[in-house]
């Protein structure tokens, strides 16, 4: 095929709007072998091969950038990320703080510049850090819980503003970085603990809390017993508009409601779910005792709850620096007693991996007891 170089980048783009990435990396370089080189192109074609996984590629490309535009604040922010995917830390905090030069009112490299200072235990750098991202942005959700936590302030739970603005931001790419990046293996997990009761139960009813991309279904819908989410009829409930897209497209959801999942509960007829799932939903809720309340009322007798935290090995929670929360064993413990939830499995695992290493936590199955009268 023929073309000029400005056709051949128009046609790159219309790929690149579309996430075809194979696609849009061709002809942007098919673009830039006729002569074009400006430096939005080369920003382009650096996020293509980010989305790759070709981090030297994209360095290479966002550096050719900004050597043709050193006020690109993007291409920089987009720079320390590559540099600090190959573990090359202080050229990444240094591209972020190019970037918050080049534009401070840009939001994603204040978020990215804190969470490196986190990751290197500079609690008070990262504090100093989000805080001028608040400045910049008055009321924002994030910033504001960020910097809460990296004070290791103590509040409840994450604003419903943080988790939404996060998860709209990342479900595109949500998935892939998960499961491929960080191992990411809880919902197969989940759903094999709680499978036992939902064959039993048959036709089954769950209510997965906080599906995101719809990975629960997805572990669900791989036994392939007689229905889109293996036989069970399957509520998703998540805070992200867009992430509920994202699970209505697998099919594998006979609802999908957006909302808080304690409100979504509340609504739930009582003793009416024979599962119901968290995964990985708790590193944003602290204080879990109105949710384990309405998750008792929620179960048939004999359901079961099926859920993972970040390990803590005493106290009841904790909002770590990283902004996300992690419970104890004796708190979880306490939280079932009082709502009549009997446990049935609590097992020390690695949850995702994190750094060099893993987040541990723990996988848990709890069952709802039966009450007098009850079979």
């Amino acid at each position: 095929m023929t073309g000029s170089a400005a056709e051949w980048q128009a046609q790159g783009d219309a790929h690149y709007d579309a996430q075809r990435w194979r696609e849009a990396g061709e002809c942007f370089e098919r673009a830039l072998a006729l002569g074009a080189g400006d430096a939005r192109l080369w920003y382009r074609l650096g996020n293509v091969r980010e989305e790759q996984s070709r981090d030297e590629d994209a360095a290479a490309c966002f550096e050719k950038a900004l050597a043709l535009d050193p006020a690109h604040a993007q291409a920089w922010n987009n720079l320390g990320g590559a540099h600090q995917r190959r573990g090359r830390l202080e050229p990444a905090a240094d591209a972020f703080r190019r970037a918050i030069r080049a534009d401070p009112r840009l939001r994603q490299p204040y978020l990215n510049l804190g969470r490196l200072h986190v990751m290197r235990g500079e609690r008070a750098l990262a504090a100093e850090c989000f805080a001028a991202g608040l400045a910049q942005h008055p009321g924002d959700a994030s910033f504001a819980h960020l910097v809460a936590s990296a004070r290791g302030e103590h509040i409840a739970r994450a604003p419903a503003g943080y988790v939404t603005q996060l998860f709209d931001g990342i479900a595109a790419q949500f998935e892939r970085h998960l499961v491929r990046d960080l191992e990411y293996r809880v919902p197969e997990a989940l759903a094999a603990l709680a499978r036992p009761t939902l064959d039993a139960a048959a036709p089954a009813r769950a209510i997965d809390l906080g599906c995101g991309t719809g990975l629960v279904g997805a572990a669900l819908a791989q036994y392939g017993a007689g229905g889109p989410a293996g036989g069970v009829e399957l509520t998703g409930v998540d805070l992200s508009p867009r992430m509920l897209q994202i699970s209505a497209a697998r099919g594998v959801y006979a609802r999908l409601e957006q909302g808080e999942i304690s409100a979504v509960l509340g609504r739930v007829a009582p003793g009416s779910m024979h599962a119901v799932f968290a995964a990985d939903v708790f590193i944003y809720v602290g204080d879990l005792a109105e949710v384990f309340a309405a998750v008792g009322r929620a179960l048939a007798p004999r359901g079961v709850f099926a859920f993972s935290v970040e390990g803590l090995e005493d106290g009841s929670y904790r909002l770590l620096p990283s902004g996300r929360y992690a419970q104890s064993p004796a708190y979880l413990r306490s939280l079932a007693a009082r709502a009549g939830l009997v446990e049935r499995h609590l097992e020390r695992a690695p949850i995702r991996r994190d750094g060099e290493g893993f987040a541990q936590g723990w996988l848990a199955l709890l069952e709802r007891a039966a009450r007098a009268g009850e079979r």
